[in-house]
């Protein structure tokens, strides 16, 4: 029950609309500019990119923290429109005009969506900080 309460207070203080609308466009931003980062790389080098240039490239540092920020922020602008589509059709209502049944286990099926999406976003991010930093 405590812990309940506890997520519903962490989702109340952060998941506000004018906080969720800041960070989903925010996050946007900043994927732009990792993909203006890496496109310069792409413009700029002379000549055709062989493997040990596109290597060293990902290989610094820089570039290994900033995939790091972007994929952390991809992340972020996942969870925001998945948990919006999740609170947005996934409700007592919505399913109980497709059928009643379903407007009984409409919460359960949003707690799963949500769960299922946070554990794959978890999985995810830890791979890609494996493959980037190892």
């Amino acid at each position: 029950m405590v812990r309940n309460i506890n997520i519903n207070i962490a989702l109340y203080i952060f998941m506000k609309g004018s906080m969720i609308w800041n960070l989903q466009r925010y996050s946007s931003l900043v994927i732009l500019v990792y993909l203006v980062y890496v496109s310069s790389f792409i413009i700029t080098t002379q000549g055709p990119i062989s493997f040990f240039d596109w290597t060293k490239f990902f290989l610094s540092f820089q570039t290994r923290f900033f995939t790091s920020i972007a994929c952390i922020f991809m992340l972020l602008h996942a969870y925001i429109g998945l948990w919006t589509v999740g609170t947005d059709y996934l409700t007592e209502r919505t399913l109980g005009f497709l059928n009643k049944s379903l407007s009984k286990i409409a919460n359960l099926m949003r707690k799963m969506y949500l769960f299922a999406f946070v554990m794959l976003g978890i999985v995810y991010l830890v791979v890609i900080l494996y493959i980037i930093w190892i």
